[in-house]
């Protein structure tokens, strides 16, 4: 009986884990992390949103490096930007983390608030 009962308690542990990962994969799928592209020209370099649904985006084309203003109904081209300024800023960077934790946790919420407005 001991260990019909040990075996009940793993089994369920067991899909209390694996639901809980598929969730988890769902939820990050949806708010867009994961996504390979299979562009060859495009690369986006960087992202910087500036409210719901607007941002600028630095995005190499080729041989080429843009700025782009991005709203819900538009895309602009702001500027053409030195490529050579981009690899010497992304260069001085190299050694600081890309997220600390608590910039994580607000994004993560931010995108959560995000998906609730959604109907």
């Amino acid at each position: 009986m001991n260990s019909l009962v040990l075996f009940l308690n793993f089994l369920w542990a067991m899909i209390l884990v694996v639901g809980l990962a598929y969730l988890a994969a769902r939820l990050l799928k949806k708010m867009g992390w994961g996504k390979v592209s299979h562009a060859q020209y495009l690369e986006q370099i960087d992202y910087l949103p500036l409210g719901p649904k607007r941002g600028i985006a630095l995005v190499q084309i080729a041989d080429k490096t843009v700025a782009l203003g991005i709203t819900e109904h538009n895309i602009a081209l702001l500027m053409e930007v030195d490529a050579d300024a981009v690899t010497a800023r992304a260069a001085a960077h190299a050694g600081t983390p890309e997220v600390t934790l608590p910039q994580f946790a607000d994004e993560l919420w931010r995108k959560l608030r995000r998906g609730e407005d959604k109907p």
